[in-house]
This record gives C-alpha cells, structure tokens and sequence, in this order.
C-alpha cells in the first residue's frame, strides 16, 4: 500500500478507519506516527510488504549511491544463479579506472574478484567498483543499466529510472522512497547479500602499495542501533542524505528508507526513528511459511494423482500489537484439476479474519508441474476409481 500525494504525512497507525491489505480493507488504530525530517521517507514490513509509515513516498529525487543496492542485487542474484563465482576474476576497463568519486583506485588491465568488488561496493561504496562490477554482469555498462531498468519495471518499481551503476548524478536518474522499500524487499530475499552490507569495515582488498585497504562502512546504524545489518547509505549534493537501513529484533524486520535528510546525523536518527516505531507498535503474524503445504488437490488424467497447495512466498500479516490473538484462518481449494497442471496454477485461497472481518487473503497455488498421463496410465486410473 502506497500512501502519498495529497496527504503528505500517513501512517496505517494513525488512522482510526481503513486500510488495504491484497484488495481487503480493515481497520486499525495505534500511536501516533513520529516526525521525520527528510523530504520523503518509507517504513515497510518486509515480511508481508506492508507500508507502517510514509511521507512524500511517491516523490521523485536522486537516489546517489542508494543505486548500488540494485547493483548488490544484480550480482547476489548471478551467484545464486550459478552465472558467476565469488572467485571469478573481474578485468578493470579504462572506463571504470575513469569513474570519479567514492574508489577503491582500480587501475586499467586490473583483475579483481567478484567477491572483492561486492565489499569494495557494500562497504566502501565504491564508484569504479561498481562500474566495473556492471561491466562484467552485463558484457557493457548500457546492457547492465538496460538490465537494472527490467529488473526495478519487474520488481514494479514504477517511478525508477537507472542511468549507471553507482549512483553519481545524471539526468533521469531517480527513484521514490516508495520504489527503494519494494527493492530493498526483493533484496533481502536473496541469500547472502546482507553478509556483505552487515559488514562495518574490510581490510581484504589490495592498496596497490603492498598493503591492504581499510574500507569502513558509512552506516553508522550498524555500530549504533540493535539488530542493525544494512543495506545502503548515499550522499550527493544533489540528492542530500540517504539511507536504506534494515534491522531484525526478535524475530521481526523493518525497513526504513530515507531520502534528501538535510545531515548525515538526522537520516539516521529519521531511520532509527522510523524503525524503532516500527518495532514498537506493529507485530508481525506468520500465517504460512514461503512453500508450506496447505493441503494437497487430486489431478485427473496426470502422471501424479494429486499435486501440493503452497503459497510460493508465505503469507504474512503486520497488526497492532496484540491484535493478532483474535487472528483465525480458513483455506479452501479446488475439489480437483485436470493435467496438466502448471507450476504456480491457482487451487483456492487462504483468509486470515478477526472476528468476520478478513484482514488478508493469499492465493493458494500449485507446488510443482503434473504432466498429462499416457492413455495406459489414464485407463488405470479410471479402473482404480471403478474398484474403489
């Protein structure tokens, strides 16, 4: 839920009447919501992508190194993928050695490893890392761009534009608070990536002297505030102070996105702020874990007899604390499919209700592909049924 525009400050906490949550509207009351100072800021639930807090959320600005967490995405999704290695050698272009601002002082014909470059990147904030990194994912620096803007189009990151790899000004370079919450999300899903943005210094990467760097991580939530494992801080003249910071206590996970803060001190107190309401006035429910089986549906004429409901990425719920004792859920699917059966096919649905209001629902889908069967196989099946 996206909330912005005319209303300049909301918070589902402070409303005393309905919000959406997949289509439904509930109600909700809680504290009111704090004070932010910078010009537009995000407060997300990861687990169920629900939007605690936002102001100026839909606000187009410069997003400075911020950029690289789609960077960090990009190259943590490769490695799940099998595309490339941490140990992969990564040659240095003149173009990247050219790249000014924030460096670990690559020089042209250079090999660094993937690895390398990923804490140059979410420790250092390196520029030529970054580029460099992007060359290498996608053979160009245009055709790793053209992938960052597919990916945020398909993350529906609807007001991003990406112009490089980095995060240095460029025109119609840009995102919203809003956007960078749905990106962050994506993020922390993927195994791996908040090792490297945990990290609060590195002295691995080589100095060109003999020695090794020490690069310390400008997110200064991750030797400040509890819990605190990332993502990204961003400064340029033009975009202000930024940061995408993630936390996790006991078990829960907020996401603070702040962009344009007038001082380095007030996005992290804004992040903190946010954070810290977060945790201390939503709860987060897990009503299904992502692939848990709900239940399963008989398939006619397939190569299986029956096939697993699943909900692919979990169902979760962020309320009041403690509203979630009245929580109760019901499930129904589909008395049976015929083959084939589609991986992701819907079979029904789950709702979550307090009371006879629903507060949520998910569609319930197909765990795996079930094939048509021969006609032997069909014809086995009918004389089952006849014999009971």
């Amino acid at each position: 839920m996206q909330m912005n525009g005319s209303w300049a400050r909301l918070a589902i906490g402070a409303i005393a009447g309905a919000y959406v949550l997949g289509g439904v509207n509930f109600a909700v009351q809680a504290a009111t919501p704090p004070t932010v100072s910078a010009r537009a800021v995000e407060l997300m639930d990861p687990a169920s992508g629900q939007v605690l807090y936002a102001y100026h959320a839909g606000l187009a600005l410069p997003m400075a190194s911020l950029t690289k967490v789609m960077t960090l995405f990009l190259t943590m999704k490769s490695l799940q993928q099998g595309k490339i290695r941490l140990d992969e050698p990564v040659p240095v272009s003149n173009a990247a050695y050219r790249i000014e601002g924030s460096q670990i002082w690559l020089e042209p014909g250079e090999m660094v490893t993937v690895e390398q470059l990923l804490k140059a990147i979410a420790v250092g904030s390196a520029n030529d890392a970054a580029y460099a990194l992007g060359e290498f994912l996608g053979g160009s620096e245009h055709a790793f761009v053209t992938e960052m803007n597919r990916t945020a189009e398909r993350l529906g990151m609807r007001h991003t534009h990406f112009a490089n790899a980095h995060g240095l000004n460029m025109p119609d370079h840009h995102t919203t608070a809003a956007d960078m919450a749905i990106l962050a999300r994506a993020a922390l899903r993927v195994p791996g990536l908040l090792h490297y943005t945990s990290l609060r210094e590195d002295r691995s990467i080589r100095n060109g002297k003999g020695g090794t760097l020490w690069l310390i991580n400008h997110n200064r939530l991750l030797r400040q505030y509890a819990g605190a494992d990332g993502l990204k801080t961003g400064y340029t003249r033009e975009a202000g102070y930024c940061v995408v910071a993630t936390a996790r206590r006991a078990g829960q996970r907020m996401v603070a996105v702040v962009l344009g803060a007038p001082s380095s001190k007030v996005r992290f107190e804004d992040a903190a702020t946010l954070m810290t309401w977060g945790f201390q006035h939503f709860a987060t429910v897990r009503v299904a874990n992502p692939g848990q089986t709900l239940g399963e549906v008989p398939v006619r004429r397939g190569t299986a007899r029956r096939v697993r409901a699943v909900v692919p990425d979990g169902f979760f719920l962020t309320l009041p604390q403690g509203a979630a004792k009245d929580l109760k859920t019901s499930l129904s699917l589909v008395n049976a499919v015929t083959a084939p059966v589609e991986r992701g096919q819907p079979l029904g649905q789950i709702v979550a209700r307090q009371g006879a209001r629903v507060v949520g629902r998910r569609t319930v889908v197909a765990a795996a592909r079930v094939g048509r069967a021969h006609w032997l196989g069909r014809a086995f099946e009918y004389w089952q049924r006849l014999i009971g």
